[in-house]
């Protein structure tokens, strides 16, 4: 027995077996632990990343599919315009060769009136030698909407130079204003005739010419002509002529 101080604190002595081999499990134990900690936070970190970048990848992917379907849809558009500027460009040519078309239609028109006249006088001068005749009228156009030039010329068939004709003539423009028959006077739509009957004097021809003004909503139709000759020999003339305006 050990020698002991008297009065002393005493320790208690505990004999602990000696097991080397449990010291290393353990050790074992907390190094599996810290690599199967760190093994975790690597997958999970690993885990999260690929769901990231296949969400990316998604994304972009849809994004891609937003992009084709808009280059499509911008394709068609482009193609529809194209379609469409043909389109117009056609109905264009079309209307210049319809606008053509009327045109050489009314040049035709006004052709077949002068060759009606010219008949017409064949005709009167078979049958009346001398006297008063329609030699030539015409309507052109200005510069101003509804605003036209007017050409009459009256002339005496067979004249001898020395005889004057003299009577009068009156022009009236027929035509229509919401559906109606309007007759209106020359003297009213031209500031070039003082009076209804014009005056006529002259030995071969003459020119009754100025500008006339078609009041708004009114559509001509045709254009009448009566004349009254008193020497050298009594006649009356009444022709019609058809409204037709030389280079439209």
């Amino acid at each position: 027995m050990p020698n002991v101080v008297k009065g002393s604190k005493q320790q208690k002595m505990v004999v602990v077996p000696h097991r080397p081999g449990r010291r290393f499990v353990s050790i074992l134990l907390i190094t599996l632990a810290v690599a199967a900690t760190a093994a975790g936070g690597f997958g999970y970190g690993y885990y999260t990343t690929i769901s990231q970048q296949q969400g990316d990848l998604a994304e972009r992917v849809e994004l891609q599919q937003q992009i084709s379907a808009l280059q499509a849809e911008n394709g068609d558009l482009r193609r529809q315009i194209t379609i469409l500027d043909r389109s117009s460009q056609m109905d264009q040519r079309a209307n210049e060769e319809v606008q053509s078309t009327i045109s050489g239609l009314r040049t035709r028109v006004a052709q077949l009136e002068q060759e009606i006249v010219y008949y017409r006088q064949v005709v009167n001068e078979e049958t009346e030698d001398t006297g008063l005749t329609i030699g030539q009228f015409d309507i052109s156009a200005t510069d101003q909407s509804r605003r036209y030039r007017y050409k009459l010329v009256m002339r005496q068939q067979d004249a001898d130079g020395d005889t004057y004709l003299i009577g009068h003539a009156n022009v009236n423009l027929i035509g229509t204003i919401g559906g109606e028959q309007q007759i209106l006077p020359l003297r009213d739509i031209s500031e070039d005739v003082e009076q209804l009957d014009m005056r006529l004097r002259f030995r071969y021809f003459q020119n009754i010419e100025g500008e006339l003004a078609l009041p708004e909503g009114f559509t001509p139709e045709r254009v009448q002509i009566a004349a009254v000759a008193d020497e050298p020999v009594e006649k009356n003339i009444s022709q019609n002529f058809t409204w037709v305006v030389e280079g439209e």
